[in-house]
């Protein structure tokens, strides 16, 4: 034993334990852990993942034992739980940490979580995203991993926003920051890694119009300022800027896979987001791509090309004269070859060029024959088969005349106009032409030709607004408006959309300007602040004379009208042009769209009305949620209250913003919400196979049954008012059913306890009579009045299971919980039963005995149910807000309980109100074994809506 070094002490010492019982058992353990993950508690599942994760970290070879750890956690990333997916993808970068092989078969459920719902997942998976785009050298990956993270940067949360933005600094631009400190000695390496990135940016511009919009505001952020490293973000432009030149020049130099038409697109980016990256000799390699157009293809290059100049242009002065007039020749010549996409490119470029070269009478006559050619063409049958040439004729002219009036500033050339236009006396350049293209926006004119021309027009008015509030142009807007055609409608809206947004884009400057120009405030007086400028009036006069038409059309459809009459009506109240009750309930309705895009510009919308104008809202809010209602029964063609996969309440982000509130204030509108659901039978509406009283109260319900309730102090506070409505309506409902339903009277009922002697126990009638006699429309009416209630008590009793709240707990007033805490919920409890019984409760108004059925259901719930007795019992709480209210019960002498119509009957008279018994005088002292067997049972009564 002397001779046993240390090494073998340990050897032997870890062999030994590792025969010992447990440690043999490991595999059976981590076979727990991985069924685990399977398992249907949350908790389970979540601890599951973070135990495997522990383990790995002690054992990476743990992935190649078990074999099936992969596709449980691609199960996993799609959990209805966010701590589930939370950890899950904490597990997942743990595997490719330690294996990076599995990179490529988490990289989807990666990228969908990058959107998540949950904050805390989409941080974990954009960090995660960020570690394989520096780890990979695929490039697609790279390109997708970029556009998720610049989706990322225009996330509603702040801190989504901020980190995306930061990734995208050190992916994008931190890399090259040394090497732009001395570009004339950039090693070759560096020089190919320039390229390979610029194939990136490339490969990000092509994932779509959208992405490359981010992209470019993301760049203009980075490279003006809006970070520290800002010039060092520029010196890295100006090298991509050079690399990208290059590349048109030298196809070899070009990045693998890209053409030239690719590289200049890239280019527009940069342009747009700082054009002071771009030198004056580069431009000079642009020009033959303006010259040349032999082919349709060089159309879309060209518009590219343009943008360049039109954005570099005014910040190099110095480039040389002789070439912008070349380049203005070679626009002006092929103005008529191309389409309105780059017409509106090359008008404003062309106007640029003007600044320059000083030499606005090519414009003027160019625009000049086209006013000709309308005037000559305005009184033609354009819809007459013979007239296509000049219906054709017609548009092309429409077009180019709305671009360069809009683009171009002729009032200081109004005399040559005149000069031009023989028997013109007017005053106005952009009047003219306006003039000249309002004839062929009527409705007499064929549809193609009418679209161009209010597209033209509504160019036109966007640089120069006064002629919104001339009378036949605001004439023919309301006409298309009114009208009917969605796609005349979707180009007025899209004008007015466009106008809105440059009016808030220029509103910070108005405001600095303002402030800053202190000679207006002379003697007391403001002077020129006080002026309303041309757009302000524009912008008046379309919120109060348009706003009904816009705010209809956004309310008539699901499609890409409708998102643009949102997109209008949103502009208008960031503005502050019209009152916000004007528009506050059509955007809790459109919140409720599935169409996402309507939905989230309709909740950013709300949510700022909300921060602003949060008193006036809360008279508001009901009167919202019937509008919401209504677009889902008449547009949605779907009046439940819930989405499903996992179960959400539809309106649930009005509620979201109204849990931004203080606490009294949601009390108070869950308050008038749940009565909202309360109603008086006789006035209830039977129209239809389902009434349609019952599909609001249905829609309401359910939507009250998956809110997303953020403090206990106010589920209870739901749970009491929900409760106060079946104990005022309830007990009345119960009596009509039971008086003309059953034929149940009040002195039958005493003549059968008088023979029993019985005053402790009630009277039970096994088979009650039912009434053959009464009217179908009656028993309709008592049945819908029972499946509201009933309905509402099913929804009760979910969300008092959901959240764990028994009898006691709701009874004590938040005494046995921290009010102010968020609820928790239960584990393993979906609303998939509650949905079904809801359906179920409906389906019985199809036929005499279901109705009946149900009748009987609902008088015995009031009349036998414990629950409905112990809430009864806990009204004592009341008056605070939180305490529960009455319930139908029969052991209250002298409390008047209104009856189906309205009226108040004595408590004599409600104590033989019962079909199936009646409720005895309550008895002093203990309750009997008996009565506290009874309260067990009905408190386990709740585990059904499991």
């Amino acid at each position: 034993m002397d001779n046993v070094t240390k090494g073998q002490c340990r050897l032997a010492y870890a062999l030994t334990v590792l025969s010992m019982m447990f440690c043999r058992q490991f595999d059976t353990v981590f076979k727990i852990l991985l069924d685990s993950i399977t398992s249907e508690q949350t908790t389970v599942r979540t601890r599951s993942l973070k135990s495997v994760t522990q383990m790995l970290e002690r054992d990476p070879s743990l992935l190649d034992r078990a074999r099936s750890v992969k596709g449980l956690l691609i199960k996993c990333a799609a959990d209805a739980s966010s701590m589930v997916r939370d950890s899950t993808l904490m597990l997942i970068g743990k595997c490719i940490q330690q294996k990076p092989a599995l990179e490529q078969d988490f990289f989807r459920s990666i990228v969908s979580l990058a959107s998540d719902p949950a904050v805390n997942v989409r941080k974990r998976s954009m960090r995660l995203l960020k570690e394989i785009f520096t780890r990979t050298k695929r490039h697609e990956v790279k390109v997708i991993v970029a556009e998720c993270l610049l989706q990322s940067s225009n996330d509603l949360e702040k801190g989504i926003s901020e980190i995306a933005n930061q990734l995208l600094e050190e992916t994008l631009l931190s890399q090259f920051w040394k090497c732009s400190e001395n570009p004339s000695e950039i090693s070759i390496q560096d020089k190919l890694a320039l390229r390979a990135h610029l194939g990136l940016i490339i490969g990000i511009t092509q994932r779509g119009d959208s992405v490359c919009s981010i992209l470019a505001s993301l760049l203009t952020t980075l490279l003006r300022g809006g970070t520290k490293m800002a010039e060092s973000n520029a010196k890295v432009g100006r090298m991509l800027v050079s690399t990208a030149f290059e590349s048109m020049i030298d196809p070899e130099a070009r990045p693998e896979g890209w053409e030239q038409k690719h590289v200049v697109q890239a280019l527009t980016i940069f342009a747009r987001a700082h054009a002071r990256l771009f030198q004056p000799d580069q431009l000079q390699h642009l020009q033959p791509y303006i010259t040349n157009l032999s082919n349709p293809e060089d159309c879309g290059l060209l518009k590219s090309v343009v943008i360049i100049f039109r954005c570099v242009l005014p910040m190099v002065p110095t480039i040389q004269q002789s070439l912008l007039r070349e380049v203005q020749s070679s626009l002006l010549a092929n103005v008529s070859k191309l389409g309105k996409g780059e017409l509106n490119e090359i008008a404003a470029c062309l106007w640029t060029m003007n600044g320059i070269l000083k030499n606005p009478e090519r414009l003027v006559r160019l625009v000049a024959s086209l006013i000709k050619h309308l005037q000559t063409l305005k009184n033609k049958d354009m819809k007459d088969q013979k007239e296509k040439e000049n219906l054709r004729r017609a548009k092309r002219c429409i077009q180019i005349a709305g671009a360069f009036g809009k683009h171009c500033d002729f009032e200081d050339q109004v005399s040559e106009f005149q000069k031009t236009l023989p028997g013109w006396k007017g005053a106005s350049a952009s009047g003219v032409i306006v003039d000249s293209i309002r004839p062929f926006a009527s409705s007499a004119q064929p549809t193609t030709v009418r679209m161009d021309a209010l597209n033209s027009i509504g160019l036109i008015c966007q640089s120069w607004p006064y002629h919104f509030n001339q009378a036949g142009t605001s004439t023919i807007f309301q006409q298309a408006l009114t009208e009917g055609q969605a796609e005349i409608q979707n180009i007025v809206l899209s004008n007015f959309r466009d106008f809105f947004a440059l009016q808030e884009a220029q509103a910070p400057s108005k405001n600095e300007a303002s402030e800053g120009n202190d000679t207006n405030m002379v003697q007391g007086k403001l002077g020129g602040s006080m002026k309303a400028s041309e757009s302000d009036g524009a912008s008046a006069l379309i919120a109060q004379r348009f706003l009904h038409d816009v705010l209809a059309i956004a309310l008539a459809s699901l499609d890409a009208t409708a998102l643009t009459a949102t997109e209008v009506v949103a502009s208008i109240n960031r503005q502050g042009l019209v009152h916000p009750k004007e528009s506050g309930p059509a955007l809790v309705a459109l919140e409720t769209c599935p169409n996402a895009a309507i939905a989230d510009v309709a909740f950013r919308a709300h949510r700022d009305l909300h921060q602003q104008h949060e008193s006036m809202f809360e008279r508001e809010y009901m009167r919202a949620i019937l509008e919401a209602y209504r677009y889902q029964r008449d547009i949605v063609k779907d009046t439940v209250g819930f989405k499903t996969s996992p179960y959400v309440s539809k309106l649930h982000p009005t509620f979201e913003i109204i849990k931004s509130s203080k606490g009294k204030y949601q009390k108070k509108f869950i308050s008038n919400y749940c009565s909202r659901i309360d109603f008086d039978v006789e006035k209830l509406d039977l129209a239809g196979s389902v009434p349609a009283s019952l599909q609001l109260a249905r829609f309401l319900t359910e939507n009250l049954a998956f809110f997303d309730y953020g403090r206990v102090e106010e589920l209870l506070y739901t749970l009491t008012c929900m409760e106060k409505v079946v104990a005022d309506t309830g007990s009345g409902v119960s009596h009509s059913i039971n008086t003309e339903v059953f034929h149940v009277r009040i002195d039958t009922i005493l003549g059968a306890a008088d023979e029993s002697g019985a005053t402790e126990k009630p009277v039970t009638s096994h088979e009650p009579a039912i009434a053959e006699d009464i009217a179908p429309s009656r028993l309709r009416q008592l049945t819908t009045a029972s499946i509201i209630l009933s309905c509402l008590w099913d929804t009760r009793t979910f969300l008092r299971r959901l959240y764990g709240l028994s009898s006691r707990e709701s009874k004590a007033n938040g005494k046995t919980k921290d009010v102010t805490k968020a609820p928790t919920r239960t584990n393993g409890i979906t609303g998939d039963k509650l949905v079904a019984s809801i359906a179920a409760r409906v389906e019985s108004l199809q036929s005499r005995e279901e109705m009946i059925k149900q009748c009987q259901e609902f008088v015995e719930l009031l009349s036998i149910d414990d629950e409905v007795k112990v809430a009864a019992e806990g009204a004592e709480g009341e008056e605070d807000g939180v305490g529960r209210p009455r319930t139908p019960s029969g052991d209250e002498a002298g409390t008047p309980v209104p009856t189906s119509g309205g009226s108040r009957v004595s408590m004599k008279r409600k104590r033989a109100g019962s079909v199936a018994a009646t409720t005895p005088l309550k008895k002093r002292g203990r309750p009997s074994l008996g009565r506290r067997k009874s309260s067990r049972k009905s408190a386990e009564s709740d585990e059904e809506w499991e």
